[in-house]
């Protein structure tokens, strides 16, 4: 299996949150499981309120590290946070929002990166693209 890294292209005037939601909605559509990590607290926490009320008419099923339910198809996870009945493995989808690039990689099938408008964040995500295409991985970016 190859794996195969994603890098978003936000749109500027789009709440990064809501980003987050349609990517994650994407591939639940699809029938992935997601796995979505952050070392920001206050971000996981922001993305989890927002799931239940980004769209009326739709729920993404979904837990935290801090009440995991390993039945929901998507887990929100403080990058660091341990919790020994949680498999990171059984997820084919890792959204990473953090700064470093995912060293663990080819536990997942496909990795997400996201790359906003601003020129920092446009730095970080140039070199998890050269870290990703060093190692191998498919790359490849879409517009959101």
């Amino acid at each position: 299996m190859d794996n195969l890294a994603i890098f978003y292209i936000l749109n500027s005037n789009e709440e990064i949150n809501h980003s987050i939601c349609k990517i994650i909605k994407k591939f639940y559509e699809s029938e992935k499981k997601v796995i979505v990590s952050s070392n920001n607290s206050k971000l996981i926490d922001e993305v989890n309120k927002l799931l239940w009320t980004f769209e009326q008419l739709s729920f993404i099923p979904h837990s935290t590290s801090k009440n995991y339910d390993p039945l929901t198809p998507v887990l929100l996870i403080e990058t660091h946070y341990k919790n020994d009945s949680i498999s990171k493995k059984d997820y084919n989808v890792f959204i990473n929002l953090d700064d470093e690039a995912k060293t663990d990689y080819h536990d997942h099938e496909i990795v997400v990166e996201l790359v906003s408008s601003n020129e920092q964040q446009k730095k970080i995500a140039r070199d998890k693209y050269l870290y990703y295409k060093n190692n191998k991985l498919n790359v490849k970016h879409e517009n959101l």
